[in-house]
């Protein structure tokens, strides 16, 4: 199987090379074209690394690495990415308390070159890297490797043969498999790999709230709202509609759309619909009369969160996967979203099954749920409670991530399982 994807990777050369120019000319730069294409990597000695895809991963991963700078210094610590924003919010978060390297495009010999210059003591993948060249070039090399908040979607097991295959025997060479739920766990096996290995240790992402604070705690506006947070394309418009048969004329509906320079293309979707709407981006003034508000601005999802009445979490309504509900949670807030939340399947699980949360599977239900919510504030501060309550149990999550991987010898100078 191995040879086979070796042989596909170098017919696959040209177009590979060329995306990856394009990509250095467009935002990676000159230190991003040479590392992926295995070059220009700093000299390090037994560096801990950890890989993480893009910015979602660095996010995810920084309570993680903030106690390894804190109890592995002076050991240098190597964070590798795909993508240049993941870099930009590695370098902005932790600076230069770390070293950021882009991972090298999965050849043999690329890899190679990588771990002659890093000279890793272990190799940390974040979620669902799974590249076929990478983990046979640490297992050759004896780097140990641990997959950390192991995550794997439907798709993946529903890949073709040579595929599935190809994965089974990465995760073969990996020495644990630390994932983020029972289902991701049974995923996993059900790839391939040895149930022995595969250990549930719960999502590292819930880490992140530990530590969240309102950057304005003041109430954005002096009107009472409802958020429809991180919203996309459609979405936007049936929730408008919904706002229209609903009538209330107390309460303003505030959208903040995930991709705030579609403003244009929301106000043309509204206009038909005759409501009377202000823009955040451009002063506009909220009166009495306003309808709906567009947050088409950036930085203020979390102040619009903490005063909101309720929280409708887009991407959700449409096929999407859904948006983080973790924020929201961690607020205490009383949330909603819609049936499609696969890329957030075990927060999801979690918060359904402590009753902090409320899953409308269409437009009605929808409707039924904000206007049951508006008008019971004891069942949305019940919500907000339980959803506050039920992500607080994993406060320390990260710290046992350390733990584990300073239990498989991770950090050692030697690192064995």
């Amino acid at each position: 199987m191995i040879s086979l994807y070796r042989l596909i990777l170098w017919i696959g050369t040209p177009l590979i090379f060329a995306y990856t120019g394009y990509r250095s000319l467009k935002d990676g730069g000159t230190d991003y074209l040479r590392q992926r294409l295995g070059f220009n990597f700093p000299e390090l000695k037994r560096a801990i690394w950890l890989h993480c895809a893009s910015v979602g991963e660095v996010v995810a991963a920084k309570p993680l690495l903030e106690l390894i700078i804190e109890n592995c210094a002076p050991t240098p610590l190597v964070v590798t990415t795909n993508t240049p924003t993941g870099r930009e919010v590695l370098c902005k978060t932790l600076g230069d308390k770390v070293h950021h390297v882009f991972l090298p495009l999965d050849y043999v010999w690329a890899v190679n070159r990588f771990c002659k210059h890093i000279d890793p003591r272990c190799a940390l993948i974040f979620e669902t890297e799974l590249w076929p060249n990478l983990f046979q070039v640490c297992h050759r090399r004896g780097i140990p490797l641990v997959i950390i908040n192991g995550r794997l979607t439907e798709r993946t097991l529903n890949a073709p043969l040579v595929l599935r295959r190809l994965y089974a025997q990465g995760l073969g060479q990996a020495l644990a498999i630390l994932a983020r739920s029972p289902v991701d766990r049974q995923r996993y096996i059900s790839l391939g790999a040895d149930p022995q290995r595969v250990t549930i240790l719960g999502n590292i992402k819930f880490a992140n709230l530990r530590n969240l604070v309102d950057l304005a705690p003041r109430k954005p506006l002096a009107r009472s709202y409802w958020l429809a947070a991180s919203t996309h394309d459609d979405e936007e418009l049936r929730i408008a509609k919904i706002w229209t048969s609903i009538a209330d004329d107390q309460t303003l509906l505030v959208i903040a759309p995930r991709h705030p320079d579609r403003r244009e293309a929301i106000l043309r979707q509204l206009k038909a619909l005759k409501l009377r709407i202000a823009v955040r981006s451009r002063d506009e003034t909220i009166n009495a009369q306003t309808q709906v508000y567009l947050a088409d601005t950036l930085g203020e999802m979390v102040a619009f969160m903490s005063h909101a009445r309720l929280v409708f979490l887009g991407g959700s309504l449409i096929p999407r996967g859904g948006q983080n509900i973790l924020e929201p949670a961690r607020l205490g807030k009383a949330i909603i979203v819609g049936s499609h939340m696969g890329n957030f399947e075990e927060e999801t699980r979690i918060l359904l099954a402590n009753d902090g949360l409320i899953m409308a599977h269409d437009d009605e239900e929808l409707q039924h749920t904000i206007v049951d919510l508006l008008n019971d504030p004891q069942r949305r501060k019940v919500l907000g409670e339980n959803a506050k309550n039920a992500i607080g149990q994993y406060a320390d999550i990260d710290r046992r991530y350390f733990q584990k991987l300073q239990a498989l010898g991770m950090f050692d100078d030697r690192a064995t399982g």
